[in-house]
């Protein structure tokens, strides 16, 4: 009789400490989160901060910033509060927008945003202002810069009968009506030597004259001026073009290789002072590389070769204002041409 007693009595045990088993379970989960979020409280304004990511380095935040405030998303998409700071569900989606909006559009370069919307679809219509005040801009500026090359005696000693503006128009539209070949000296002798002597064909001595002396007078600001008229130049269709001074893209993406990718072109680049080769070099890169994004590459020009030659060249001059800028362009071009191989 007491082996009965006993065994029952270890049959009601069994339950009984099964039961509190999972109180505790439930007890130690449904407490655990306010434990975390506690000790995160503490850790955070102890007066010792958390040590600066590379990320919070670029973007000027610190984790902490990141994480408190910022709604994380359930699995069903819905944003959720996390446990400390206040959260804004509402701006901080169109808050992380701008930002990543902001590094992308630094990252391209200049006026690259232009071709990158251009790729998305139809234009905005809600963006025309803004698009019409950008092409006023830098319609200003170019001739801003004509305004003050009519006031400089490298310019004024010619003793021409037109204004800069109106004397470089004229120019500008002569080179657009017989651009270079960018391609094919190898098979064809007599393009070879048409390339070597274009210029020297395609303008008049007193011409070429103008154009050394109005770039050495520019010298102290010419990475200005080859980005002013980079933007200019890549203003493209979605912006008036006042007398058609402005060139189409198919002829500037010919003179581009031609600087690039002829014996010609490169001559007349070594020729030159080793700030305005550099510049020249680094844009007509960035032409073609447009050229491939849109597919208007009609020659086939390969520019990934350049691209690496020419970043390499540049970290040797730190003198360049904008150094870093054009090396990490050029960074970016190098990483979409990995990416399509």
């Amino acid at each position: 009789m007491a082996t009965n007693k006993g065994s029952r009595i270890w049959w009601w045990i069994i339950p009984v400490v099964v039961i509190l088993a999972g109180l505790g379970f439930y007890w130690c989960t449904r407490s655990g989160p306010e434990t975390d979020e506690r000790l995160t409280a503490q850790n955070t304004g102890s007066g010792q901060k958390p040590p600066v990511s590379r990320d919070a380095r670029v973007t000027g935040t610190r984790p902490e910033e990141k994480t408190q405030g910022a709604p994380e998303k359930s699995e069903e998409g819905a944003p959720k509060r996390t446990g400390t700071g206040p959260a804004e569900p509402e701006t901080f989606p169109i808050k992380k927008a701008r930002m990543a909006r902001q590094e992308e559009v630094a990252a391209r370069g200049p006026i690259e945003e232009l071709f990158f919307e251009a790729e998305q679809g139809p234009p905005d219509r809600k963006r025309e202002p803004e698009q019409k005040a950008y092409c006023v801009v830098i319609d200003q500026h170019v001739r801003d810069f004509f305004e003050s090359v009519n006031e400089r005696r490298c310019f004024r000693q010619f003793n021409l009968d037109q204004d800069a503006y109106s004397y470089f128009a004229g120019i500008i539209n002569r080179l657009a009506a017989r651009p270079p070949q960018p391609a094919g000296e190898g098979f064809d002798p007599n393009m070879l030597l048409t390339n070597i002597y274009f210029f020297s064909r395609a303008l008049d001595l007193r011409d070429l004259s103008v154009i050394k002396a109005v770039m050495g007078s520019e010298a102290g600001a010419l990475e200005y001026d080859m980005e002013t008229f980079y933007r200019w130049l890549m203003l493209g269709d979605e912006c008036p073009n006042p007398g058609g001074v402005r060139p189409p893209f198919g002829a500037i993406y010919r003179y581009a290789g031609f600087f690039l990718n002829t014996a010609g072109g490169r001559c007349y680049l070594f020729r030159r002072p080793m700030q305005i080769r550099l510049l020249l070099s680094y844009y007509c890169v960035l032409i073609i590389y447009q050229a491939d994004r849109l597919g208007q590459n009609t020659y086939g020009l390969d520019v990934a070769p350049y691209v690496k030659a020419l970043k390499k060249e540049l970290m040797h001059h730190p003198e360049l204002e904008f150094q870093d800028q054009y090396i990490s362009t050029l960074d970016r071009i190098d990483k979409y041409y990995l990416q399509k191989r």
